[in-house]
């Protein structure tokens, strides 16, 4: 088990949660027990609109490395001007120690002590009234790394991830400020093209759609989100879809955002992104992460920044948190990344 999950899952003990009682998040196996109706976003035109009908542009972070969420981090993104987090459930894939969440025996096929880790995670960030989009990530199922045994190849597979959704739908549809489930991000299988991904989740949406008819669902386009791609993940399967992108700055910073708004007025629906970021050492980041986000600003495009913290001491990699080189349990902050992203979240 790596530091960073052993640290998790020992406090979660602590906790209780580990010990038999009800995380606060979805009573361990009856979410019933939280809400009967919690309220819910939704999707009209290009706008999401909160449960009051009015327009909200999400705004927030990535708490995307496993097991790095932090309990206070939820209080202080709300001071920062956040709205709203993406928080991660990896499953079957190639990553460090302990962060595969896959274990076919338990209940969803989803290891106890994440699926503990996870409501605690959801837990800290809908007390604070912050709306989560829970994405399900799979680096084997989504075809990474030009992977053939895959979500399209393999239907075993696909089936238990079908049973991965089923389930947390299920344990979170009552859960308070649940704003979307984002059913895989990043999909790049080998030799299918956008339709056939396309075609992929519109075979999930329904699935979702059986147990929880009012939640959004993210979905975006092929090529691992590649924003080029992204009129090929339109679908006709429901309406209350969001649609997503990554945005990982490079040399030219504002050249994805026609794909974006043209898309928003050619199907009239609404465009998030569920990644924006960059690599906080190179000596032009910060001026061109100002101005894609000013670029989104003007253009009322929501977004997550990536990440907030990151699992490195690496101080030029992504992320407004790192860890420190001389005591990796502790963790230092990039001071010129947190002002220009809190910049951007205030104004919301």
């Amino acid at each position: 088990m790596t530091m960073t999950l052993a640290r998790a899952v020992a406090g979660l003990a602590l906790g209780g949660l580990l010990a038999g009682c009800a995380p606060a998040v979805a009573a361990q196996n009856d979410p019933g027990s939280v809400s009967a109706q919690p309220a819910r976003l939704s999707v009209s035109g290009t706008q999401i609109l909160d449960p009051r009908g009015r327009q909200i542009i999400l705004r927030g972070y990535n708490w995307g490395q496993w097991g790095t969420a932090q309990p206070q981090d939820a209080a202080d993104n709300v001071a920062q001007g956040a709205n709203s987090v993406r928080i991660p459930l990896r499953w079957w894939g190639d990553w460090k120690d302990e962060v595969d969440s896959r274990d076919p025996g338990a209940p969803g096929h989803i290891d106890r002590d994440h699926l503990a880790l996870l409501d605690q995670t959801i837990a800290w960030a809908t007390d604070h009234q912050l709306w989560v989009t829970l994405f399900v990530d799979s680096n084997y199922g989504q075809g990474a790394g030009g992977r053939t045994d895959n979500f399209w190849t393999n239907p075993a597979m696909k089936q238990e991830f079908v049973e991965v959704w089923q389930f947390l739908v299920h344990r979170y549809q009552r859960t308070p400020y649940i704003g979307a489930f984002e059913i895989l991000p990043e999909p790049n299988p080998a030799g299918v093209d956008d339709a056939g991904v396309r075609a992929f989740y519109d075979s999930i949406i329904p699935v979702i759609r059986g147990i929880d008819r009012r939640t959004p669902i993210v979905v975006g386009p092929n090529d691992g989100y590649n924003l080029n791609h992204l009129e090929g993940a339109y679908t006709t399967v429901d309406p209350n879809i969001i649609y997503t992108g990554n945005y990982f700055i490079f040399d030219n910073p504002l050249s994805r955002i026609a794909d974006i708004t043209s898309f928003e007025q050619q199907f009239n629906a609404p465009v998030w992104i569920n990644q924006v970021g960059i690599l906080s050492g190179r000596p032009d980041s910060l001026e061109k992460a100002h101005t894609v986000l000013d670029a989104f600003d003007d253009n009322g495009i929501g977004w997550a920044w990536w990440t907030y913290r990151v699992a490195s001491t690496n101080p030029d990699n992504h992320g407004i948190y790192y860890q420190d080189p001389a005591d990796p349990t502790r963790w230092l902050v990039k001071p010129e990344w947190l002002a220009l992203v809190t910049s951007f979240l205030h104004r919301g």
